[in-house]
């Protein structure tokens, strides 16, 4: 597991941009991309839009939960910049996959995600698994949660087993963003717990290649006149590995 450090939305956007041009390079035919709705999605979209159309063309968006009243995760994916870019013919409809109850989010057994992208929340859930719900008995790629421990109540999520299933292979980027982040960066460095408290941690106890992204700087103060470092996790800051 690596940490990244960002200083501001618009280098989350270049990494986007720079993840999927690699990817683009290494592999023929479509790029199935997972990813959030809600805060993180706007500068993941800002940079995907920012890409040639051949490119642009060949992705599929898997949005990993959905809310099933309220504010739409997909609205937010619409009104980042996937809208226009449907009214430009740059990105089809039949491109954004909602997952819903009963349904496969991703139609083959073969079908694999090629890249994650995950916003964690100040709870440390993931897409809309959060504590408890990890072990779960749920065999298919999505689960309706009924009592969600945030509003709305109730919502539909990809599973740890769809994870599992159809992302094992894939980078998976957990986006840290906020200072309201910071106690579940440092609960995740600590290497402490388990994915039962801490959902986001599942995906490096199952042998996932996890890349942190984080505009949380360290924090320090001064004692005796000496600079004293805190909130230091086990992971060094370091740069991107090759997808």
């Amino acid at each position: 597991m690596t940490k990244l450090t960002i200083t501001a939305s618009e280098e989350l956007e270049k990494l986007v941009h720079t993840h999927i041009e690699a990817l683009a390079r290494q592999k023929e035919g479509l790029l199935r991309i997972g990813l959030p709705g809600g805060r993180s999605a706007k500068s993941l979209i800002k940079g995907m839009l920012g890409l040639d159309d051949a490119c642009f063309k060949r992705i599929r968006l898997y949005l990993l939960d959905e809310r099933r009243s309220g504010e739409l995760n997909a609205d937010t994916l619409l009104e980042a910049g996937l809208d226009r870019a449907m009214k430009d013919n740059r990105f089809a409809k039949t491109s954004l996959h909602i997952p819903s109850i009963g349904k496969p989010l991703l139609e083959t057994e073969n079908e694999q995600l090629d890249l994650v992208y995950l916003g964690v929340g100040e709870d440390e859930h993931v897409a809309s698994l959060f504590p408890g719900s990890y072990p779960s008995q749920d065999k298919d790629q999505t689960a309706l949660v009924e009592h969600s421990p945030k509003p709305p109540n109730e919502r539909i999520t990809f599973t740890y087993s769809g994870f599992l299933e159809h992302a094992h292979k894939a980078p998976i980027y957990l986006l840290f963003l906020g200072e309201g982040k910071r106690e579940a960066l440092n609960r995740l460095l600590g290497n402490m717990e388990k994915a039962d408290s801490l959902p986001c941690s599942f995906f490096s106890q199952q042998d996932f290649f996890v890349t942190i992204i984080t505009d949380l700087q360290e924090q320090r103060y001064e004692k005796n006149h000496h600079t004293v470092r805190r909130d230091r996790g086990p992971c060094p800051e370091e740069t991107l590995p090759c997808l």
